[in-house]
């Protein structure tokens, strides 16, 4: 039953599936962060939080390093004896999940800088553009690795 965990974590079709949770994710709190910060200020309420920014982070940081430790898995779930498929494919994952770590730790320092300063229009203004920056760029390298994932030169998904 666990190698059955394993194998269904591990598979090319369940990490594409979660990699567009984790998007949709980054999609809708990135939204909501910005609607809610744009209506803050446009109100003249200037001590609106940034939490859900923190939350897209932890996530991201969590995910990457859930990307990162696919080695681990698959070999719980194959033993020792890895196909060479598998192994493209681990390196593959552990290659994007840093990326997506270092996103997310970069999210959560932007936010930690800011977040003091968000009684200056201005300063949030900066703050609020650099997370939608850090949100686009989360979803560049998200759609980039199920692109790889699936690439017909690549065919880990078979």
């Amino acid at each position: 039953m666990t190698k059955l965990f394993f194998l269904f974590t591990i598979h090319p079709v369940s990490l594409a599936i979660w990699t567009f949770v984790v998007m949709a994710m980054v999609v809708m709190t990135g939204w909501a962060h910005l609607a809610t910060l744009t209506f803050a200020f446009e109100a003249g309420i200037f001590d609106a939080d940034v939490t859900l920014e923190e939350d897209v982070a932890v996530i991201l940081v969590a995910f990457g390093v859930f990307l990162e430790m696919r080695e681990m898995l698959a070999k719980r779930a194959y033993g020792t004896e890895i196909a060479e498929k598998q192994h493209d494919l681990n390196e593959l994952s552990e290659r994007y999940g840093a990326y997506l770590l270092i996103i997310g730790l970069f999210m959560e320092i932007n936010d930690q800088c800011f977040e003091p300063l968000l009684e200056n229009t201005g300063f949030a203004a900066i703050g609020v553009s650099t997370m939608a920056l850090f949100d686009v760029i989360a979803l560049v390298v998200g759609f980039g690795y199920l692109a790889k994932l699936f690439a017909p030169t690549r065919s880990v998904a078979a």
